[in-house]
């Protein structure tokens, strides 16, 4: 059995981002995934890109990293995450740009383990964070267990094949320390929460262990939140001059 670290949407928080590393050394972990946003709203990119480069595994490009190369894309935020956005260009090396564009989209481990980002389907950014969302998802990958972000909520959509033939979709929002059973008879679509930017009303750092062997073996899925010097990355953001509300809200966790 391999036990994956599993981190996502780390946002230029490096003060939660080192936590989670700390904390993740204590877990007999052996090997972390990335599931990518390592960049836009916190005031340390270069230092968390540098990072996940040397602590992570496998690590996937996410949509404010894909902003940073590609900056047609900029057009889609708002105006505290575009404002962000230029900034973070600007604090970027020719170099770590180029380790940007490198990053994959989606990668596929073992047998049955998908990650990517935000959706499973190709050329698809939407949030899935809501039911019909994960129906249409399930419909778009194979695998057993795919791991992806983007929401910064943790959660986890199990997809059972019902008595009928049919599928019925479930939704667990799992809490620190719940360590949730991943059957191989369903599929799952999972997701670790935000390293540095958590919106789900609780402002602790969120990530996720996976205990996986193969396809045809049971899983875990485990949460853990942790706490982090909120206050140090909150002056931290106002210090490089960075949108007020872009600091605000990791001390509400929204």
């Amino acid at each position: 059995m391999s036990r994956y670290g599993v981190i996502s949407d780390i946002h230029g928080n490096k003060v939660a981002l080192d936590a989670v590393l700390k904390e993740l050394g204590k877990l007999s972990i052996d090997r972390i995934l990335c599931l990518g946003d390592i960049v836009g709203y916190g005031p340390s990119p270069s230092q968390c890109l540098s990072d996940v480069h040397d602590y992570c595994h496998e690590i996937i490009r996410g949509n404010h990293d894909e902003a940073v190369i590609n900056e047609d894309l900029g057009r889609y935020f708002n105006i505290a995450a575009s404002a962000a956005l230029k900034w973070t260009r600007d604090q970027l090396s020719s170099h770590q740009k180029f380790l940007i564009s490198t990053m994959k989209t989606r990668i596929r481990l073992g047998d049955s383990l998908l990650l990517v980002h935000d959706s499973p389907a190709l050329h698809d950014s939407s949030y899935i964070h809501e039911l019909p969302h994960a129906i249409e998802a399930f419909e778009s990958f194979d695998e057993g267990i795919c791991l992806h972000g983007h929401t910064h909520l943790p959660t986890i959509f199990r997809a059972t094949e019902n008595m009928n033939g049919g599928v019925e979709v479930t939704l667990i929002k799992p809490s620190h320390g719940d360590m949730i059973t991943l059957n191989p008879n369903d599929r799952y679509l999972c997701n670790p929460g935000a390293v540095g930017q958590p919106r789900d009303g609780n402002p602790r750092a969120s990530f996720a262990v996976l205990d996986y062997t193969s396809f045809d073996t049971e899983a875990t899925f485990t949460l853990h939140r942790i706490e982090y010097d909120i206050e140090k990355a909150i002056k931290e953001t106002h210090r490089v001059g960075l949108p007020a509300g872009l600091a605000e809200r990791l001390e509400d966790g929204l």
